[in-house]
């Protein structure tokens, strides 16, 4: 080449280096796994308020009686808020996880449609009321005993992310990539 006019030289070592750097920044979820595991809990917790995304969950029978009356939230799936109030996110490198420890989430999320047992220990029964209208308080004695009952309860999809979830996350991907770009 001349020794006028413009010259650009790339120098291999410094922009593999860059490149070795952002590859090994990007498989790491680390730095924005709160930031999504936040966002994700959010989310299900929206699918709780507006009582199902994208398709609204069949009404329970204790909302609908309940809407509207004291302290009941007449919402379907929110009665003390517990199941709502469990999700939680952890992330790690490789993954952000969200769920619930709630013993009963599974049955709500996938629907039971079984003949289940139960044991009933015993204890005394406290009658206030017969056939709707009150009597004097009457204590009855209660023997241990099993009994079985068909437990049905629709799926009500809450551990979903929605379409509209997509573009918050890359959002979120795109703000760390740029923000790494500008560190090397």
């Amino acid at each position: 080449m001349s020794d006028s006019g413009l010259t650009y030289r790339l120098e291999r070592a410094g922009f593999d280096r860059t490149v070795r750097l952002l590859l090994r920044e990007v498989d790491d979820l680390l730095p924005i796994a709160g930031d999504l595991g936040l966002l994700l809990e959010e989310s299900v917790r929206w699918n709780f308020r507006v009582g199902g995304r994208p398709q609204k969950w069949p009404a329970s029978s204790r909302a609908d009686s309940q809407a509207g009356y004291g302290q009941a939230s007449g919402q379907t799936l929110i009665d003390t808020g517990r199941l709502m109030n469990s999700i939680t996110s952890m992330g790690s490198s490789e993954a952000v996880r969200v769920g619930t420890n709630v013993e009963y989430a599974a049955a709500h999320h996938f629907g039971v449609d079984k003949q289940i047992s139960q044991q009933v220990r015993a204890h005394v029964r406290r009658i206030t009321q017969a056939f709707g209208k009150p009597i004097p308080l009457t204590e009855v004695q209660v023997s241990a005993h099993q009994r079985s009952r068909h437990l049905k309860l629709p799926a009500r999809p809450f551990m979903m992310i929605q379409d509209d979830d997509w573009g918050d996350i890359e959002e979120l991907v795109s703000a760390n990539l740029q923000r790494l770009m500008q560190r090397s």
